[in-house]
């Protein structure tokens, strides 16, 4: 019996122990199959689910900046402001029209919804901002470079509407998603047909407004191209810029990623709000809730730099011989003709001129920049802060009676962020649905290994001791047949 159980104790522990090393060796590779298994855009999987209706809530605050000194500011003074904030929005995605394109894509028209959060925000939503008057602004830019009789003209039309250079005291609500505004509601009706509308608005056609059709990568073929878009409104590349690299469409929308995320990795995302791609790299590492590890990335600072030392900044000059200073984008031919120029919030990242021309604004990389937060082994996003100012170049011109007084500044509107970050009862579900099985997988087969090895030590010893007592005894009794008196049934031999 003892013989027996050395044999099943030494065999089970061998096994147990090459079960191990089988799992150390070839551990990442089951890891990958087993993520590459549930990381893919495919109607069976939960991250199709989350992907089509997230469970983690996204947030839309916007920041105005509000001007205090309008007076003075139409006379030549430097603007002060004050910034007013956040204005707090629950955004809903919708994603409408879907259409798996059997080869391992599929498209989708995506929308966005916000609904104002009063509990969240410190102001209501109709409290007076005083900032531009972006109607009267789009017309005077349009015609920056027309002839003499043009802008003349114009000028004798923004006398005759009472159109004003600001908007004072408007309440947030119209500034952010529409007013009308006096010389466009006149013009509209004299040209119809050059005038699309006469509504003016910060955040307007944003709010439950398509963005475009997207086709992206399930991953179903290769989990490293999940998310990816592949093309934007039917075309592969972009329309916007002077460069081929510029125009270039890279990355996820930056809801999905690819897995297996480390810190030599560059995260591309495609921003439809912006016209272009742009990357991320690591910066940090910091733990969320349930003691989740995240890697964050961030744009560098030389991603931001002008085109004299980032030549890859060279494509977004528009026109090509118009290159703007480090930290700003124009965003003119993006946005339908508004004269917009996008910037970090607070001008993070910008050279510090356009924070001197301006009272009211200091950059603050915790509060202002843009950062994503991914745990590394399934690619996950699980905190994120998207911020991008808005912003406006002011000319003073002597033939446009409101413009002839004002500073040449780069006039800030507002920033906004959106934002999310993975909540108590999600944390627990990732960690019991995925962190915990994959520890499992990463501690166990050391542990087998270590548990079999000293199992199977031990079982040899056991079995060459048991083997060594056997001997012992079979020797004890072959002497004591050696020793033995001869008696009376004891033949002699002779």
């Amino acid at each position: 019996m003892g013989h027996a159980f050395a044999v099943f104790a030494i065999v089970s522990s061998f096994i147990l122990f090459l079960i191990g090393l089988i799992g150390i060796i070839f551990g990442e590779k089951f890891i990958h199959g087993f993520v590459a298994s549930n990381i893919r855009l495919e109607p069976s999987t939960d991250l199709y689910k989350q992907w089509l209706s997230p469970s983690i809530d996204v947030y839309l605050s916007i920041y105005i900046f509000n001007l205090k000194n309008p007076s003075e500011f139409q006379n030549g003074s430097k603007p002060l402001f004050e910034e007013i904030g956040p204005f707090v929005f629950k955004e809903i995605v919708v994603k409408e029209d879907l259409v798996d394109n059997l080869n391992y894509t599929i498209s989708y028209r995506e929308k966005k919804q916000y609904y104002f959060i009063q509990e969240m925000s410190p102001y209501e939503f109709d409290y007076p901002i005083t900032t531009l008057n972006m109607g009267p602004i789009t017309v005077i830019n349009g015609i920056k470079y027309s002839s003499k009789i043009v802008q003349n003209a114009v000028n004798l039309a923004l006398k005759a509407t009472g159109d004003t250079l600001l908007v004072e005291k408007m309440p947030a609500r119209d500034l952010l998603f529409g007013y009308k505004d006096k010389f466009l509601v006149q013009l509209k009706k004299v040209l119809p047909n050059l005038v699309p509308t006469d509504t003016v608005g910060l955040f307007i056609d944003k709010n439950n407004t398509f963005d475009g059709l997207y086709t992206i990568y399930t991953g179903a073929d290769d989990y490293n191209k999940v998310g990816l878009v592949e093309k934007y409104n039917r075309q592969n590349k972009l329309n916007s810029w002077t460069t081929k690299y510029a125009n270039m469409i890279n990355g996820t929308d930056g809801t999905i990623l690819p897995p297996f995320v480390n810190e030599s990795s560059i995260i591309y995302i495609f921003n439809s709000d912006l016209c272009r791609s742009l990357y991320t790299v690591y910066n940090k590492t910091i733990t969320l809730i349930d003691g989740i590890k995240v890697l964050g990335f961030a744009p560098n600072e030389y991603f931001y730099e002008n085109y004299t030392i980032n030549p890859d900044n060279a494509g977004f000059c528009t026109p090509s011989d118009n290159c703007l200073p480090k930290g700003l984008l124009n965003l003119t031919d993006c946005v339908g003709g508004v004269p917009i120029i996008m910037s970090c919030p607070h001008f993070l990242y910008s050279e510090e001129k356009f924070i001197k021309e301006v009272y009211g604004l200091s950059p603050v990389y915790k509060d202002h920049a843009t950062e994503l937060f991914i745990e590394p082994t399934t690619g996950l996003l699980m905190k994120a802060n998207k911020r991008i100012q808005f912003n406006t170049q002011l000319y003073h011109d002597q033939r446009i009676s409101m413009t002839k007084k004002i500073p040449e500044v780069m006039y800030p509107l507002f920033w906004v962020d959106e934002h999310f970050e993975i909540d108590k009862k999600n944390a627990d579900t990732f960690y019991y649905q995925v962190k915990l099985p994959l520890m499992l997988i990463s501690i166990g087969k050391y542990v087998l290994s270590v548990l079999g090895f000293i199992l199977f030590v031990i079982s040899c010893i056991y079995a060459y001791s048991l083997s060594t007592k056997t001997e012992q005894t079979q020797d004890l009794n072959i002497q004591s047949d050696e020793t033995r008196e001869p008696t009376e049934q004891t033949p002699l031999i002779i």
